[in-house]
């Protein structure tokens, strides 16, 4: 019966985060447009890795006392937040407008991305030593 009850916990605490980062999401679409390249996703999908990198890291300090915030805020709001389905179109997408600006666009992404992961498990790793 507990498991079940903590199974349910969970699932709630995941949709929420989820519904919270998709909406997000959505909202920062909303911006405009400047130029043919996606740069918003580009955004959106750099500051989700580094901070999923950094709520990782953290939490490795911190596991016993932050599981669900792991669910929630991981899982939940940077799952629904990032995203690669809309990273991998946009690149389909530009590949028949310029060949060119797709390459960059997968380049920025990925090097971009690696990048984020690097300096948020820096900063996480720094944050939760500090607050042992």
């Amino acid at each position: 019966m507990q498991n079940q009850k903590n199974f349910l916990s969970e699932l709630l605490v995941t949709g929420l985060g989820g519904s919270i980062g998709g909406t997000i999401r959505y909202e920062l679409s909303l911006i405009p447009v400047i130029g043919p390249m996606p740069v918003m996703t580009i955004l959106i999908n750099w500051s989700g890795t580094f901070l999923l990198a950094m709520l990782g890291s953290y939490l490795a300090y911190h596991r016993s006392r932050l599981q669900r915030w792991q669910s929630f805020i991981g899982t939940g709001i940077l799952g629904g937040f990032t995203t690669f389905s809309t990273m991998i179109l946009q690149l389909h997408q530009q590949l028949y407008i310029n060949v060119v600006n797709a390459l960059i666009y997968l380049v920025l992404t990925l090097g971009g991305g690696l990048v984020m992961l690097k300096l948020g498990k820096f900063i996480g790793r720094r944050v939760g030593e500090v607050h042992v």
